[in-house]
């Protein structure tokens, strides 16, 4: 029996045995451990079988599958998939329900922006104001207006509900005459007031007011806001009795910097800022497209199809045009004007543009342009209504597969099921598997655009560089290899990342800091020359590539080569680098008008990155840098060895020695004995900085918003606060490397690691003053007692339940309260037993940040073995969702099972012998 056949029998035999109505299905996981197979085989033929129609995938995470027999026989006993089939055939149907799709850079440049304007436009119970910056021409007002159908088409708001749109410039100087257009007048309010009128707000009822060049208000205009703003209540001009209600979402637009042009009173209501990039600061794939995009209309316009000369598109790529994407519009317009005026024979059907059609001012202002420098070709443009670059919606199933993959290897080896080193073959393994998806794809083979060959060149540069400065020697077409991923990433799946892998990253830059520079100079040189970003599962990509090319990168001991003049370092660490084929040494050049202290500062940002627990050696060239150590030593844990006199002969001694494993006392000495070279050899003795740490178990979010807190009762100089992550403080311990970093003396959290010898304040205990004398025995040996008793009297005030879930989330702190206390009563019912006053209010936090992450779309879904968590613990998550029920309907949220897990853990760290 073949393993497709073996797996499309365990297929159908766990379907059988699933509860449809609180499970999906199964994971490729689960399949695997029954049958003994790799995961990545087994997953591999379960979207085979997929696309052969004999199973249903659910793509949730992590992904599940069904199958498609089992469920067709008892479709009414799997109502879990039954929804999610309905909801995605929903979405197929409508998938013009997100207008911001059409909005280029939507998932790009613009993705915070959109994704902060639908959470505005989802806030209950009318969503938030909000206040839109930007150069004029940004696209702020067509924005404005896609929020509003956004809201129309999601059924925030009503389908016939006004759109409003006022000019706050036009009646900038008659703050009166502003005031009845925006409220409305009584009869007799000013001259000709003759009945009365209503006015804007009014007729935005239900709806939106969008109220552009808002700075030109005056301060009295700006005051009349504040009544309605704060409580939707207003006056019309001329009435001082009656108060009017109405229900009006606001977006504010304004070209000027809001902290000098606004009363910080008025900025204050305003609880959502957010900047549109101009044309300039856009990246260079999203510029094309708008280039495509608007030539794309005029050829519609027009009808005919137009070919748009590559210089054209150089000079519109490189426009510093004081008008934004509105000044490019003009100039696209305008070029098809001069050239269709110019065109010989007027019926002909392609119209060619050349650089002599665009206006002299586009070309005079930008004198600069060093024209094709991004060998672009030129623009077909067609004037039927397809696309004319179909392979940006290209369907990349197995693509995605792929990288399904890869986050489930991110996933074992966060929960300790593989090693470092078996990660590290699996993804070369499935980092090969995605080139071979790409480079062999007829339609992305055919799309090898001005992108990927810009990125090519600028990778092609940047390889050229490491091997002469660090050694590395690549494959002949590494260049070519590297180009396509992040073409790829760039084109297709560019839209973000899961958490796991800024964990992830996080992990492997510390322990392999060399690779991981390489991947950062990388991506550093394409944003820099290409303006493109590049998310974070391409850096995890780069490392695994650069990692298998030279798996021996690691050394025991940190060397790094300081030297006068502006290339004297890098030189000799490139020759170095380069004959050993190894990247050992890290050169600092120092030019002449350059001080001590100017090159410390460089090698403290770089020994943050490394670990120095085993040692540095510093090579330097002159008497002038053996000092340098003065600066550094208070700052770098583990011995340091200063080498003077540096040569390439005395570089190449001790990288041989570094190789040979041998420790730094013995490299110092015994080379500069052969190389008539001083060496100054200081034994650690750092006092390493007294710190708190804030934790919490959902992540660093919430950690930071603590250490923010925190910082309210004292500043960094009394009292330094780092917020960490609470997983590896939980996994590593002492073995952490914020202990090597830091002499830790306190955890504030939401949940106790539970740290050998470092004392734990929990947030709830802060609260209900139980931590009075942890925190002053901590602080004893930190600070004196006149800070002490200032920290106190502050941490009374600060502390209170209010006005912590107040500074810890954006939400109602009395309505949330109730709302989670309701909700707390009913799982306790459920329980059978009642919750103890700490715990309550820990949970209180908790589950008030978690209403604020699903509110704005933001869940955390990393939670540990989430799937075990799911099959183990059915009853307890099926309590829980009945007892949050009301929150979920009032806030239009769902909770997934993670947050239900991190709920499970808070209770469970709390309560003896809990097991649901």
């Amino acid at each position: 029996m073949t393993n497709k056949e073996k797996i499309r029998i365990k297929l159908k035999e766990l379907s059988l045995k699933i509860d449809g109505s609180m499970e999906y299905g199964i994971n490729a996981l689960t399949i695997a451990d029954k049958l003994g197979l790799q995961r990545n085989l087994v997953s591999h033929v379960l979207n085979e079988l997929t696309k052969e129609e004999e199973a249903i995938k659910i793509n949730k995470r992590p992904v599940y599958f069904m199958s498609k027999e089992v469920y067709e026989e008892d479709s009414d006993r799997f109502t879990l998939i039954s929804d999610y089939i309905k909801e995605i055939n929903y979405l197929n149907t409508n998938n013009d329900i997100d207008n911001f799709k059409e909005l280029i850079g939507a998932s790009g440049s613009l993705k915070d922006v959109v994704q902060q304007c639908k959470s505005a436009v989802s806030y209950p119970p009318n969503g938030l104001p909000f206040l839109l910056i930007g150069s004029s021409g940004v696209g702020k007002s067509f924005l404005a207006q896609k929020v509003y159908d956004y809201a129309r088409n999601c059924s925030y708001i009503k389908e016939g509900a006004p759109f409003e749109i006022f000019n706050c410039a036009e009646y900038a100087n008659n703050p009166e005459l502003f005031s009845a257009i925006l409220f409305g007048s009584a009869k007799g309010a000013y001259t000709g007031a003759d009945s009365d009128r209503i006015g804007l707000i009014e007729k935005a009822n239900g709806g939106y007011l969008f109220l552009d060049e808002i700075h030109r208000l005056p301060p009295e205009g700006q005051e009349k806001l504040f009544l309605f703003l704060d409580k939707g209540i207003f006056r019309r001009l001329g009435e001082t009795e009656k108060k009017r209600h109405a229900s009006v979402r606001l977006i504010f637009a304004t070209t000027e910097n809001p902290e000098n042009k606004f009363l910080q009173t008025f900025l204050r209501r305003i609880p959502l800022i957010l900047k549109i990039p101009s044309f300039k600061e856009r990246p260079l794939k999203e510029k094309l497209d708008l280039i495509d995009n608007f030539y794309k209309r005029e050829a519609l316009n027009i009808n005919r199809d137009i070919i748009v000369n590559s210089q054209v598109i150089n000079i519109l790529i490189n426009s510093n045009a004081h008008g934004n994407i509105g000044k490019i519009i003009n100039a696209i317009k305008l070029s098809c004007a001069n050239s269709l005026n110019n065109t010989q024979e007027k019926r002909t059907k392609v119209l060619k543009v050349k650089i002599n059609n665009l206006h002299k001012d586009i070309i005079e202002r930008d004198e600069d342009i060093s024209f094709n420098n991004l060998n672009i070709n030129n623009m077909f443009i067609s004037c039927s209504e397809k696309n004319d670059r179909d392979y940006l919606n290209t369907h990349i199933n197995k693509a995605s597969g792929i990288t399904e993959e890869l986050n489930e290897a991110i996933k074992e080896l966060e929960k300790g099921k593989i090693t470092e080193e078996e990660f590290f073959i699996n993804g070369t393994k499935i980092f090969n598997d995605l080139i071979d998806h790409i480079v062999f794809n007829e339609k992305y083979r055919n799309s090898k655009n001005v992108i990927y060959r810009s990125i090519e060149k600028t990778v092609e540069s940047t390889l050229h560089f490491m091997n002469l400065n660090y050694g590395i020697d690549y494959l002949t077409n590494s260049s070519e290899i590297m180009a396509n991923l992040i073409t790829y990433f760039v084109e297709f799946q560019n839209e973000g990342y899961i958490k796991e892998e800024i964990s992830l990253i996080e992990q492997l830059s510390k322990k392999f800091h060399k690779e991981y520079k390489l991947v950062l100079k990388i991506i550093e040189d394409i944003h820099n020359n290409l303006d493109l970003e590049i998310n974070k599962e391409v850096e995890i990509y780069l490392l695994i590539y650069i990692r298998s090319l030279d798996k021996s990168i690691q050394n025991n001991v940190n060397a790094i080569i300081i030297a006068h003049g502006h290339s004297t370092a890098s030189s000799i660490a490139g020759v170095a680098n380069r004959l050993f084929g190894k990247y050992i040494f890290e050169p600092f050049d120092m030019p002449i008008e350059s001080s001590p202290l100017d090159i410390s500062n460089k090698i403290l940002e770089y020994v943050k990155t490394i670990d120095t627990s085993k040692g540095l050696l510093i090579l330097v060239d002159m008497g002038s840098l053996e000092t340098i150590y003065i600066l550094l030593e208070k700052e770098i844990y583990g011995d340091i060895a200063i080498v003077d006199n540096v040569s390439t002969k005395l570089v190449l001694d001790i990288g041989s020695r570094i190789l040979s494993l041998q420790p730094l006392k013995q490299i110092a000495e015994e080379s500069s004995k052969k190389n008539v070279s001083k060496v100054n050899y200081i034994e650690s003795t750092k006092k390493k900085t007294d710190v708190i740490i804030t934790t919490c178990i959902t992540g660093i979010g919430t950690a930071s918003k603590i250490k923010d807190l925190l910082n309210s009762c004292f500043n960094e100089d009394e009292v330094k606060v780092v917020a960490y992550d609470y997983e590896s403080l939980k996994e590593n311990g002492k073995e952490d490397f914020v202990f090597k970093q830091y002499n830790v003396k306190l955890i504030i959290g939401t949940n106790d690691p539970k740290i050998e010898n470092i004392p734990f304040i929990s947030l709830e205990n802060l609260i209900m003053k139980k931590a009075d004398s942890v925190l002053f025995n901590t602080l004893k040996g930190i600070v004196d007692n006149n800070i002490i008793e200032k920290i106190n009297k502050e941490a009374v005030k600060l502390f209170t339940l209010e006005n912590v879930l107040n500074y810890l989330t954006i939400l109602n702190p009395d309505k949330i309260v109730d709302q989670v206390e309701d909700a707390l009563t009913n799982l306790e019912r459920s329980l059978g037993f009642k919750l103890e006053n700490d715990l309550k209010i820990s949970l209180y936090i908790h589950i008030s940040c978690m209403i604020e992450r699903l509110v704005i779309k933001d869940p955390i879904m990393n939670y540990r073995d989430c799937e075990d968590f799911e099959q183990c613990h059915v009853h307890f998550i099926k309590m829980t969702r009945k007892a949050f029920s009301v929150i979920e309907n009032f806030y239009r949220v769902e909770i997934p099972i993670s947050e239900i897990g991190f709920i499970y853990d808070s209770i469970k760290n709390k309560v003896k012998n809990f097991d649901l």
